[in-house]
């Protein structure tokens, strides 16, 4: 038997109705955006969502959206890699009006790319790591 350590435990219980719904949808449209568009185009219709929410989300809003979006990815057949976990959490906010940042960045030693959503200047459903701590390139 195989221990599941990837999902905390919020994630594997099926949220309500309707956000189940949403978080699915919204990582098939960020799935879509993620591999049929430009980024220059995705990053458009981000800025354009992000303009049309007026209200900033709490820490408590964003993490019940990460935990509906990772049950989502456990539903879905395939990968969904950080780019389009963390766009279809911030279509997910967009959707209820609440404003979160969509950012897109890197972590040194080793190098990798990475993709999350923060509220306040605070990332949200990433693990701590003070020693590779995460840099932003692009902010929506």
């Amino acid at each position: 038997m195989s221990i599941p350590m990837s999902m905390p435990e919020s994630a594997r219980q099926r949220p309500a109705l309707l956000t189940a719904l949403g978080a699915l949808g919204a990582l098939a449209a960020a799935s879509v955006l993620v591999r049929a568009s430009p980024l220059r185009v995705t990053l458009a219709l981000a800025r354009a969502l992000k303009w049309a929410t007026r209200r900033a989300a709490s820490t408590g809003q964003a993490r019940r959206v990460i935990d509906a979006r990772d049950w989502a990815t456990r539903c879905v057949p395939g990968r969904a890699a950080c780019m389009e976990r963390s766009l279809a959490a911030f279509l997910m906010c967009c959707a209820t009006g609440a404003a979160v940042d969509w950012c897109l960045g890197c972590r040194f030693d080793p190098c990798e790319g990475h993709a999350w959503i923060e509220t306040d200047g605070t990332a949200v459903g990433e693990p701590e790591s003070p020693d590779r701590p995460l840099y932003v390139t692009v902010r929506v």
